[in-house]
């Protein structure tokens, strides 16, 4: 049986790390690593104690959800014969252990009549990053606040140009990773259509700073306020990247890296 896709979310804070890592984090708790809760210790064997990863069938009930869960939306495919399965409903219904014991892996779900809307998939390795895919995350306007604007404009209009943002709103963000500049970066660094693997290598022989500085001219004219607060986090790297002797492009990315540096204890 083939590889079959399913959708987790978690806040969107942590998508930079799983994009580097591979996937850490589980639709069934809302912590990175534990402390295990009674669900978990119930689970069987590998899968508990924080070593499950676990998502939807659906990827409808996985929107439903992201309110409970995180609006950064994540798909990967399982192996059916590989992975354990349940309705969530189920949860509502029974204990932990009645939970886990009427888990079966996916393919027996599938090989049935009919498949739960609420099916929840669990496999006890991460995720190996070839299998992944980082959608656009679940925001609104409300999350992402002034900047919502610029995000509409430019992120699926042109791909190069919200490359080139995203820097600047992470580096606007300075470090605070749940305001609306971490999570336009966010918005802007993914989409539901994976960019092309020569998208970064463009923007390098390009030079992300000029990129950045006509984005802002370009797309602006809309989002005043988040607008200033880009070309004040663009004037500023400019400043340090003279102070330090590098491109300002180079600037750019490295500034970027000093702030998500600072993620991994903030996740």
């Amino acid at each position: 049986m083939p590889r079959v896709p399913v959708y987790h979310l978690t806040p969107t804070r942590r998508l930079p790390l799983i994009e580097e890592d591979g996937l850490r984090t589980r639709a069934d708790l809302s912590e990175l690593y534990g402390p295990p809760s009674e669900f978990d210790t119930a689970a069987p064997g590998t899968y508990a104690h924080g070593k499950r990863v676990s998502a939807w069938l659906s990827l409808d009930y996985a929107k439903a959800h992201a309110a409970d869960y995180g609006k950064g939306l994540i798909g990967y495919t399982v192996d059916p014969a590989k992975t354990l399965a349940a309705p969530a409903s189920l949860r509502e219904s029974a204990t932990p252990a009645e939970y886990w014991d009427q888990v079966k892996p996916l393919k027996d779900w599938l090989a049935g009549d009919g498949v739960p809307e609420d099916l929840e998939v669990h496999q006890n390795l991460p995720v190996r990053v070839k299998y992944l895919q980082l959608h656009a995350p679940l925001v609104d306007e409300a999350d992402l606040g002034p900047y919502a604007p610029l995000v509409a404009a430019v992120a699926d209009e042109d791909r190069l140009s919200a490359k080139a943002l995203m820097h600047l709103a992470v580096i606007a963000s300075d470090g605070e990773f749940d305001t609306p500049a971490f999570t336009a970066a966010c918005a802007l660094a993914w989409r539901d259509q994976p960019d092309p693997d020569r998208l970064v290598r463009e923007l390098i022989e390009t030079d992300p700073d000029k990129v950045a500085s006509a984005a802002l001219a370009e797309y602006g004219g809309g989002a005043p306020d988040a607008v200033q607060a880009l070309r004040t986090a663009l004037d500023e790297t400019r400043e340090w990247s003279d102070q330090n002797g590098v491109e300002h492009g180079q600037g750019l990315f490295a500034r970027t890296a000093l702030v998500l540096d600072e993620l991994p204890a903030n996740a």
